[in-house]
């Protein structure tokens, strides 16, 4: 049908931009009307970054960087050649990108991805199917600051981890089919050829990329709290479900932190929604993703589709097994 083309006013390609130009001069008009809950949100999410995603993602970026230039990645890409093909249909290199996922949190699998293209160890369409189920949140903020910190319930937080990860390699399985090439099955064989380069000059770049990569993360965890501030102000009289809900497709922190309320009580729903929004990511997660995957061919729409399915399979799990716990 034609109106569902490319070229048609009414296609998603032609909607989508409309709709983000009308959002952010709302933005602005809301910032020069309301400078102060602007100033606040911004600082919010400056202390959020500063705070909690600083220490936590830095060690984790500089140690991906130094095992990818010492050639980590190839021993991984062997060992773990049988199961990712067998199970993924992808290269054992691929592996890496798993593991980087599942630990260290977003945006982290997307960088370890990106990364693999660059250097040729994976292909374009590859690259595309590990996305959809290979950036993920780490244990550390899933157990840690919503299991504990946001719910007081550590066991909260491992039901959502087991949620989140089993949602993942779901994704995972499914989407075993899907844009597979002759490539995705290869061989993967490991070349003497490591060289021993300079430490000192490895871990000075291992850095410097770091910082680099999180000062990007931090701009975008400022914009977005701003937004979701913004989102709050205009959608206050949503029940805190909703609010929460649709904060959390923003920004996953402040969304999960509504979500939790100040009631003791945590119910299969509500921890269902929470699992959720964690495995769909946020738009603000999408964005970090997005700046790591550039220039390597990712599709967003296609991307975004698989987390939104990754976060209801999430949310179906993380309610089944709460259920059956209480």
């Amino acid at each position: 049908m034609q109106i569902l083309g490319d070229s048609s006013p009414y296609s998603i390609r032609m909607i989508v931009p409309k709709i983000i130009y009308v959002g952010n001069i709302f933005l602005i008009i809301f910032i020069l009307l309301f400078p102060r809950y602007v100033l606040d949100a911004a600082r919010d999410g400056l202390v959020l970054w500063f705070n909690n995603v600083l220490p936590a993602l830095l060690p984790f970026i500089v140690a991906i960087n130094l095992l990818a230039a010492l050639g980590f990645v190839k021993l991984v890409s062997m060992w773990l050649q049988p199961f990712m093909r067998a199970v993924f249909g992808l290269p054992g290199a691929g592996g890496f990108a798993l593991i980087t996922g599942l630990i260290s949190g977003y945006p982290m699998g997307a960088k370890a991805i990106a990364d693999l293209y660059r250097n040729r160890e994976i292909t374009a369409k590859e690259a595309q199917r590990l996305l959809a189920f290979c950036n993920n949140a780490g244990p550390l903020f899933i157990i840690g600051v919503v299991g504990v910190g946001l719910l007081g319930d550590s066991t909260a937080g491992y039901v959502l981890w087991t949620g989140h990860v089993a949602a993942a390699l779901v994704v995972g399985i499914i989407t075993r089919g899907w844009g597979s090439s002759p490539e995705s099955t290869r061989p993967y064989t490991v070349k003497n050829d490591m060289s021993s380069p300079s430490i000192g000059k490895v871990l000075g770049e291992a850095v410097k990329n770091a910082m680099e990569a999180l000062l990007v993360v931090g701009g975008l965890i400022i914009f977005f709290s701003v937004v979701v501030r913004v989102l709050g102000i205009v959608l206050g009289g949503l029940p805190s479900m909703a609010g929460g809900a649709l904060a959390g497709i923003m920004e996953i922190t402040g969304g999960a932190k509504i979500l939790a309320g100040d009631s003791t009580a945590i119910t299969p729903i509500r921890i269902a929604v929470i699992g959720g929004i964690i495995a769909f990511g946020g738009f603000s997660v999408h964005a970090q993703t997005l700046h790591f995957t550039s220039g390597i061919g990712i599709k967003a729409g296609t991307y975004i589709l698989f987390k939104a399915l990754t976060g209801i399979i999430a949310a179906v799990i993380t309610w089944v097994i709460w259920g059956f716990m209480r």
